[in-house]
């Protein structure tokens, strides 16, 4: 494969990324550049009682009008509308969310729940993307103004990069996409001070999950010179510094340098799309209430193997961004050090590799397998899936 030389790289409306250390100081300031005077904090359940969260109430002081929590892994609908419902009619015009991937996607809904005036999940269903694959894709609009959204994230899903969310049906267990830029955060603070609340083992899934972004941009087969050239220095980053992380988890320096590589995992998301690992990992987190940040731990490198023969420079190039010097080497050999290489990381976190280990069953495999077929990003693979077969010959090579 090789990088696409004609094409269009979309910028989505973040009007400001405002990162190091304190920078959530400087939160009042930007509240007032937009003007906002009602606003609703959404935070992830464990920060209700945590030092960041008093020092955002105490930066709003009156203009905070609620705090609310209750946000549940995957985001399933129902949280949406029981948060959505609390602020109604208050007149909000600031919503403002704390927490990891699951807080900024339910944050992102309930901006979009109330913008569209929708009150049932079969409303907010008639949002969603639908796919057929190969290629036949239907994105519905957003006609209305959303209420505005600051999200100040504690893990390095980066979710806070887009107008892209994720919620689960609980019906059908699949996780759903909405994808619009309405739906993106219009200022984002990377604070490493906010994100010392965080499991060390959060920290190092989502930053795996970071890694999953990076990597599956760099051999989509929509891929672009400035993104895979952003995700070869995250990977090169996230490599280096999730393991000074897991050390120390104090070490505030190495926590904001993969904050910064996260962000830099995420240029490729809109613009060249993810890939299988992504396609899978989402449904067998709704299907099996897996964390994303494990679900890519686990899928990354079977995917990583799958996709080889077409991606082999792409992925020397990956040995190269993990610290591997290639010089010397065939572009096979280095190529084919790339997975390899992703496991020793993995392992050096402590995170799993294996859907045994996470206890996914098999009877899952096959609406796993099937919803993953029905998914947006898998059109991205730079190998074809043609089956739901395929699929499930990767779960069986993950279990």
């Amino acid at each position: 494969m090789a990088n696409v030389l004609n094409g269009e790289y979309r910028f989505l409306p973040i009007e400001k990324v405002v990162f190091g250390e304190g920078v959530l100081e400087k939160l009042p300031n930007e509240i007032g550049q937009l003007g906002s005077q009602r606003i609703a904090v959404i935070a992830s359940n464990s920060l209700m009682n945590s030092s960041s969260l008093k020092k955002i109430k105490d930066l709003l002081g009156d203009r905070l009008v609620s705090v609310l929590s209750g946000t549940i892994q995957h985001a399933p609908a129902s949280t949406v509308f029981t948060i959505a419902d609390q602020i109604r009619n208050k007149n909000i015009d600031l919503l403002i969310s704390i927490g990891g991937g699951t807080v900024i996607d339910t944050t992102k809904a309930v901006a979009l729940v109330l913008g569209e005036g929708i009150e049932s999940v079969d409303g907010l269903k008639e949002f969603a993307v639908t796919f057929e694959y190969p290629d036949k894709i239907e994105i519905p609009s957003i006609s209305s103004a959303l209420i505005q959204h600051i999200s100040i994230p504690t893990t390095l899903s980066a979710a806070e990069f887009s107008g892209i969310i994720g919620i689960t049906n609980e019906q059908t267990k699949v996780k759903e996409l909405y994808i619009d830029d309405k739906l993106t955060p219009v200022r984002v603070f990377l604070d490493p001070l906010v994100t010392l609340d965080t499991p060390d083992w959060l920290w190092s899934a989502s930053g795996i999950r970071a890694l999953d972004h990076a990597i599956e941009t760099v051999y989509s087969k929509n891929a672009q010179l400035i993104t895979t050239t952003l995700a070869l220095e995250s990977i090169k980053i996230l490599n280096e510094n999730l393991i000074k992380c897991k050390q120390d988890p104090t070490d505030i320096y190495a926590r904001l340098q993969c904050q910064l590589a996260a962000w830099m995992s995420f240029f490729g998301v809109t613009n060249v799309m993810m890939g299988l690992s992504h396609g899978i990992g989402h449904q067998i987190g709704g299907h099996a209430n897996v964390a994303h940040g494990i679900t890519s731990s686990i899928m990354l490198p079977h995917v990583m193997k799958y996709c080889l023969q077409e991606t082999m420079d792409e992925q020397a190039l990956i040995t190269k961004a993990m610290g591997i010097d290639i010089s010397g080497m065939e572009t096979e050999e280095a190529g084919r050090m790339a997975s390899d290489l992703v496991i020793n990381l993995i392992k050096k976190l402590e995170l799993p590799l294996r859907l045994r280990d996470v206890k996914v069953s098999k009877e899952l495999f096959s609406p796993i397998a099937k919803d993953a077929m029905e998914d947006l990003v898998v059109a991205s693979s730079p190998r074809s899936v043609n089956r739901v077969d395929d699929v499930i010959e990767l779960l069986e090579q993950a279990w």
